[in-house]
């Protein structure tokens, strides 16, 4: 109503007696290409736990939305890098399931390590061939000798048989500057070990395995807020 004065009553989320919550970016969720129906269902599904498996037809149990709707709805999310589907195969190569992986940031996809933009960009030999100009530096992981960093990479590979993807100037500088702040919250080496361990023990095995990732969920395994959302 024109002239009328709006106000915004929020539960209370600090303190011991604080109700259960999600963090979530704000980037998601004021995403213009999205539409409400989209952002919601990127939000439910971020309330999950990271190991959650979604199916349409859970989905549909808990909302009023029909599985047309809820197709529609991901098909968004797919499009704009949110979400990646992909099938498992059986030994013969017969697609036995399909499987999600959601990006709380399309920045998080394997595919790229960056965020979508709308000049594409070519990787060939590992250079990198774009008209974004943030994207023309790439950093190893394998040079940085801080232990949290060594620890991380340690588990990877045994997990994954291979050397941890590079990651952008803007991505190494959030990796270093979240460790930190988990540091000064003195979480010690041990209790990250744990959690990485735990990490990888659970990992679906088509899940990049990209740090950004699991620091982005310090908020649950440490209980300590990000940083700085990248």
């Amino acid at each position: 109503m024109e002239g009328s004065e709006v106000a915004t009553h929020r539960v209370n989320k600090s303190g011991k007696a604080a109700p259960p919550f999600t963090r979530i970016l704000n980037d998601p969720l004021q995403d213009e290409r999205l539409s409400f129906k989209a952002r919601g269902l990127l939000a439910y599904m971020l309330s999950k736990p990271d190991n959650f498996r979604f199916y349409i037809d859970e989905l549909v149990r808990h909302t009023t939305e029909g599985k047309d709707s809820i197709r529609a709805g991901m098909k968004e999310l797919e499009q704009l890098g949110y979400i990646h589907r992909y099938p498992v195969k059986n030994e013969r190569g017969k697609i036995m399931s399909w499987e999600l992986d959601i990006y709380e940031s399309p920045s998080l996809r394997p595919e790229s390590g960056f965020p979508v933009v709308e000049n594409p960009t070519l990787i060939t030999n590992d250079n990198i061939i774009t008209n974004d100009k943030r994207l023309n530096k790439y950093l190893s992981l394998e040079i940085e000798d801080n232990p949290y960093i060594k620890t991380y990479l340690k588990y990877f590979s045994q997990k994954k048989n291979k050397q941890h993807m590079r990651v952008t100037t803007d991505q190494y500088g959030w990796i270093m500057n979240q460790i930190e702040h988990l540091k000064s919250s003195d979480i010690p080496i041990k209790q990250w070990e744990d959690q990485v361990r735990d990490h990888f023990e659970k990992l679906p095995a088509k899940n990049n395995g990209n740090i950004i990732a699991f620091l982005h969920a310090s908020h649950r395994r440490f209980d300590v807020g990000i940083h700085d959302q990248f």
